[in-house]
């Protein structure tokens, strides 16, 4: 009988483990043999760091026949070269499924390659991704090593490598570790595999990652089986432990269908010859397009043949090529590069002068509601004074004098609430409409502050209301809040929404574009609410970093999402009442 994997490990991140020579990478290459005669349209990339263990897969298990058709970028067997700045296109090909079959092949790679590949490869791919690839990343702890090595883009790697296993499941892809030194890798990789197969492991530091992962998935009598075991498991026999698809077993993995070129080598190995799929390069080459051209221009034979060619075509005597240069086209050609410098000049100064006189407009406009507000706060302390409300009383009756009559003051535009509003004291004015619109009377002066787009902390929006309060167009019903008269409704500009769709909107304009997106992860749950967890791997973004926290928190400072239990939010309900 055929051994096949269960469809729930496959489809799940699986960690293939086990020291040198133990078989853990035949059983990841039987797993992707599994995969593609399942589904032959099924989508594999692999990462192969150092030793050029997966050409193999190209040919049968005698070398006679044709195997898989993978394309094989980079390292001695590659059908094309590879350069370390291509990760970028690469990743985007396997995002795509312009490479449906890729073995990535970074053996000839120098010191920091591998890095400065990964580094751009993993953000194209998670970026562009569109149905489902599996990753293949042999020696996974050069990518996510626990201990730094010293190399500059390693910690970048390190994150990447984290992001795929954490997030990459949501974007469909599926991971597939490979690795002889668990004691290496970093541990939220291995954390976020939901299947671990572990062949022999001796080292004790090796075994104590496994441990703790069988800790937290089986139960303690299967605890104990594997990691009494792990020392002195048959080369091609290991544990498949998923929690997931409820398997804890032992297994004696069949031998694989294709060339097994990752077999520990003996001595007397000659070189292997093989017959491998066919490969249509020019066809591969149209595909990668720009991605090899780095590669070949660094290619030493490639290099030396060109050089080659061109001593022969000195030695041919061939004559110079002349300057017909005319020079009035040149002359010419010069005025109009003046010419069109001076222009481009000019638009950039008109576009800095605009941006100048905005910034001043900003900063008078914010001057003269200063300026009302002390001229203000002068006539109170003035009229104070008048009555004697602030001077010592007398302690002697002094002469009754008639009273003088007080000259009657008209009240004045502002103080009833007429006269035009600068700029700043409408956009504070509608702030609190907006929050009226929707229900919310009276409001925290500090959400109508978030709306007006200012800082609570600072105390431009205190000012603004002062001067709004003198013109009698807003209260203070009670501490710390605030709300609109009549004759400030009367001069708010109201939003327009009558709708669920215009309510949307209008919530939607005050966020900026990662604000948004949160926003609109929460709002499509309606009227469910979705954990906070659920909402970074929509965004794409690690579950146990406190980005998407952030992102939340400005959302829920408008009142538009709200809390629904631990861990859990939800769109505010007022968003679907219209």
């Amino acid at each position: 009988m055929t051994f096949s994997f269960p469809r729930a490990v496959l489809e799940q991140h699986t960690a293939f483990l086990g020291k040198t020579g133990s078989g853990k990478t035949s059983t990841a290459k039987l797993a992707v043999e599994q995969i593609i005669r399942d589904n032959p349209t099924a989508r594999v990339c692999v990462l192969d760091p150092i030793k050029s263990d997966w050409w193999g897969m190209t040919s049968s298990a005698d070398g006679k026949r044709p195997g898989l058709p993978f394309y094989i970028l980079g390292g001695p067997r590659g059908h094309v070269p590879l350069h370390d700045s291509a990760g970028k296109a690469i990743g985007e090909l396997v995002a795509t499924g312009d490479l449906p079959l890729s073995i990535i092949d970074m053996a000839d790679f120098n010191a920091g390659g591998l890095q400065k590949f990964f580094n751009d490869f993993s953000p194209a791919l998670m970026k562009r991704m569109r149905g489902v690839v599996y990753l293949v990343i042999e020696e996974a702890h050069e990518f996510a090593p626990k201990e730094r090595a010293g190399i500059g883009a390693e910690n970048l790697a390190i994150h990447n490598a984290k992001k795929l296993a954490t997030a990459g499941r949501s974007k469909g892809i599926r991971l597939m570790v490979v690795t002889q030194r668990t004691q290496a890798l970093h541990n939220a990789v291995l954390g976020s595999c939901d299947t671990m197969i572990a062949h022999r492991l001796t080292a004790p530091a090796d075994q104590e990652p496994v441990k703790k992962w069988l800790k937290a998935n089986v139960d303690k009598e299967t605890f104990e089986r594997v990691s009494t075991s792990l020392a002195s498991l048959k080369t091609g026999t290991a544990w498949m432990c998923s929690g997931e698809a409820q398997v804890a077993e032992m297994v004696q993995f069949p031998k694989i269908s294709t060339f097994d070129n990752s077999a520990t080598p003996t001595g007397d190995m000659a070189d292997q010859h093989v017959q491998t799929a066919p490969v249509d390069r020019e066809r591969l080459r149209a595909i990668i397009g720009d991605a090899v051209k780095q590669a070949e221009e660094d290619d030493p034979e490639a290099l030396r043949a060109e050089i080659a060619r061109l001593h022969a075509e000195m030695r041919k005597g061939q004559p110079a090529l002349q300057s017909n240069h005319d020079p009035a086209a040149v002359a010419a050609a010069e005025q109009r590069g003046y010419a069109k410098g001076l222009r481009d000049g000019n638009a950039i100064f008109d576009a800095f002068a605009r941006r100048v006189d905005q910034l001043v407009s900003n900063i008078q406009a914010t001057v003269e509601v200063v300026a009302k507000a002390r001229a203000s706060h002068a006539i109170q302390m003035a009229e104070k004074l008048a009555s004697n409300s602030l001077a010592p009383q007398p302690t002697t009756a002094l002469p009754t004098r008639a009273p003088i009559e007080a000259p009657t003051r008209l009240p004045s535009p502002a103080a009833s609430g007429g006269g035009a509003l600068t700029q700043a004291l409408q956009k504070a004015l509608n702030a609190i409409a907006w929050w009226h619109k929707i229900g919310r009377d009276p409001i925290e002066k500090a959400r109508a502050c978030v709306v007006a787009g200012l800082s609570p902390k600072a105390s431009t929006f205190g000012v603004y209301l002062a001067e709004l309060a003198k013109r009698e167009l807003v209260v203070t019903p009670e501490p710390g809040k605030v709300s609109l008269t009549e004759a400030g409704r009367a001069q708010a500009v109201f939003p327009a929404a009558s709708t669920a769709a215009e309510l949307y909107k209008m919530a939607a304009s005050l966020l900026a574009p990662q604000e948004r997106k949160a926003f609109d992860v929460v709002y499509r749950s309606y009227p469910k609410s979705i954990a906070r967890k659920r909402v970074a791997e929509q965004l794409g973004l690690s579950t146990t970093a406190s980005t998407t926290g952030v992102y939340l928190a400005a959302v829920a400072s408008y009142g538009i999402i709200e809390n629904a239990g631990a861990g859990e939010i939800r769109a505010a309900d007022w968003l679907f009442t219209a």
